[in-house]
């Protein structure tokens, strides 16, 4: 209940309808230490929303948390992923590579990516992102086969030399 509460407070004082540009806004904050702590509140938020599929509040906290820390891979992270499921593509793109910029083995950020381009036929720029993922961590080569975004590759030669499926042709 407190967690709602307290929820309920965040969204309602940080309801932005802009989100075109997070980070740029001005907090007032009284130390470095105290701006990140307040974005890693909203970040965790955010998180919460994101396992509601509450994509909207999602998205205002994740904007919120980089109002305080534009620097935040993972809350750049949640932000695609919640523009992605709010199908605004070329707004998740712009996040996707802002939390890759800020942390280059942020490996959910780089494989939620690839999954989005899987999703929109970018099968060459998907297979990027995958070999990116499994390059940093190779257990993504066998978590891919389950996750539905990638199912429409499983027929491609080249996705499975990717996921070690089959033996990469000479």
């Amino acid at each position: 209940m407190i967690r709602f509460l307290i929820c309920a407070f965040l969204l309602a004082s940080c309801a932005n309808s802009d989100h075109s540009q997070p980070g740029v806004q001005k907090t007032p904050a009284s130390s470095r230490e105290d701006t990140l702590f307040l974005a890693d509140d909203f970040e965790e938020l955010g998180w919460d929303q994101y396992s509601y599929e509450d994509f909207d509040s999602g998205l205002v906290l994740f904007d919120s948390s980089l109002k305080y820390n534009p620097e935040n891979s993972q809350a750049w992270h949640g932000r695609a992923l919640m523009l992605h499921n709010l199908k605004r593509y070329d707004e998740a793109e712009i996040a996707y590579k802002n939390a890759e910029k800020y942390n280059s083995r942020n490996r959910q950020a780089i494989f939620h990516h690839g999954c989005m381009y899987a999703i929109n036929g970018k099968k060459d720029e998907a297979l990027v992102q995958l070999r990116r993922v499994i390059a940093l961590d190779s257990s993504y080569a066998i978590g891919v086969r389950t996750e539905d975004c990638w199912t429409q590759l499983w027929n491609e030669t080249d996705f499975l030399e990717v996921v070690g499926v089959l033996k990469a042709s000479e």
